[in-house]
């Protein structure tokens, strides 16, 4: 495992009560939202399908349809996926 060294502003470090599981915490959490929006991206530029950015993403098609309204993306919608999100 690799280490790595933070240095984080006192006042910050005070508002979120920091300790070692919480900057693990933090850090899995951010890591996670950059494989999204990469994702994102590359569908939105159309070099991979909807399904297979989800599956980059580490999510599902559903989950990601949400990430992708709240940064603005529309996906294509199949007839599936339209069911799906329509609870049918």
């Amino acid at each position: 495992m690799e280490r790595v060294t933070l240095e984080i502003p006192d006042e910050l470090a005070g508002e979120l009560h920091i300790d070692q599981a919480r900057v693990k915490e933090l850090l899995l959490l951010g890591f996670s939202q950059i494989k999204i929006q990469e994702a994102l991206l590359l569908y939105k530029r159309g070099i991979v399908s909807f399904g297979r950015a989800a599956e980059i993403a580490g999510v599902s098609e559903r989950e990601l349809v949400r990430y992708a309204r709240m940064y603005a993306i529309h996906p294509r919608s199949d007839e599936t996926m339209l069911r799906e999100e329509l609870g049918a």
